[in-house]
């Protein structure tokens, strides 16, 4: 009889603790993403993205610090202003340990729903791949405790109550993107020049505090992958500047293939990194750290020059152009933008980039 009443005693015990999971689980938070369409792309602003971003800036995590930058903003100062109790929050302390630098961060919140009650996926599913390579594989998205410490951090902090009140700021830089997507019809170069149609809408994640911008993808449950780019948009940026990192940043989720292909070849890979030994010191500064980043760079930005080409003016372009070589040393663009046009000139023959690679693995290997 006591054993009985033991177990009726642990039974209810753990049925408390379960209700009082359950019910944390199904937190209901008041910001929600903040999303508009432009045809076949969705801008938004989403509360976990700008979150785990604000979650860098205030550890000072590469490259959200704003010792890491001159530039400034009413909008930084405020988060700066707003979340100052919280830069020794455990959950950032837990981020370095992880190493979560670079797009770490936001891609981690985009995976997040929006309860924070788990990931929109499993880690160990097989179709949950992240640019790095499957979930699995790392452990910030196995581990549950770091995903509860962010949830807190979110809680904690009263994040929703900082993005609320920031409402306008948000507004503004959608101001500024929609009627210029409007305008240039990006998505429908993309499946154009990659020959590749876009089933699924196109993301872009507005921002002002990330210092740099991403091309990344998101994982579906269905096991396809959609360009989604993180935009980081200051004031200062112009609409043609505003256009480059557009093309540059929505390029990445389709040249990543192309490069993969071309760093299998040594002797095209032996070209790039003979570039990245003699300008290693301008790569790093610009948060390209091996040969195959500078490797995708260049080819990236030829590919995205393409856009440019038919959509700025040309004095614009021979600019941007100069630029690229001059300052940046990514000194194989022009040739490579150039060649490109053999493969615009023959579609009926390559019907997308990855069938033109062949062709572009020959010519690189003639450039030194």
């Amino acid at each position: 009889m006591k054993n009985c009443f033991i177990q009726i005693i642990l039974f209810t015990f753990l049925c408390v603790c379960t209700s009082c999971k359950s019910k944390e689980s199904r937190i209901e938070f008041s910001a929600k993403p903040i999303v508009k369409t432009v045809g076949k792309i969705d801008v938004m602003v989403d509360p976990n993205v700008e979150m785990m971003m604000i979650l860098g800036r205030l550890g000072n995590i590469v490259p959200y610090s704003g010792e890491k930058s001159a530039y400034s903003h009413p909008y930084l100062d405020r988060v700066d202003e707003y979340f100052a109790p919280y830069k020794e929050d455990v959950a950032i302390k837990r981020a370095r340990v992880f190493w979560m630098t670079g797009y770490l961060l936001p891609e981690f919140g985009m995976y997040l729903k929006d309860d924070m009650s788990s990931f929109i996926m499993n880690p160990q599913d097989e179709n949950f791949v992240t640019l790095n390579g499957p979930a699995k594989n790392f452990l910030f998205y196995n581990h549950d405790t770091f995903r509860e410490l962010v949830k807190d951090f979110r809680i904690n902090s009263n994040f929703d109550k900082f993005f609320i009140e920031n409402e306008s700021v948000y507004d503004s830089m959608f101001n500024r993107v929609l009627p210029l997507l409007e305008k240039i019809n990006i998505s429908s170069w993309i499946e154009d020049f990659y020959g590749e149609e876009i089933k699924d809408k196109l993301r872009i994640s507005l921002t002002q505090t990330s210092f740099c911008s991403y091309g990344l993808s998101v994982s579906t449950p269905e096991g396809n992958r959609i360009p989604h780019i993180i935009l980081w948009l200051r004031e200062i940026e112009k609409e043609n500047d505003i256009v480059v990192l557009l093309s540059h940043e929505f390029s990445h989720p389709y040249t990543r293939k192309i490069t993969d292909a071309l760093c299998k070849n040594k002797e095209v890979y032996n070209i790039f990194n003979k570039l990245f030994q003699k300008y290693g010191e301008t790569y790093n500064k610009c948060g390209y750290y091996n040969t195959e980043n500078i490797l995708n760079e260049i080819i990236n930005q030829a590919c995205s020059n393409k856009f440019l080409e038919k959509t700025l003016s040309k004095e614009y372009v021979d600019f941007y152009k100069k630029y690229e070589v001059d300052s940046l040393k990514q000194i194989y663009v022009p040739q490579i933008a150039e060649f490109l046009d053999n493969y615009q000139n023959n579609r009926d023959k390559y019907k997308t980039l990855e069938d033109f690679i062949p062709e572009l693995e020959k010519f690189i290997l003639t450039l030194e």
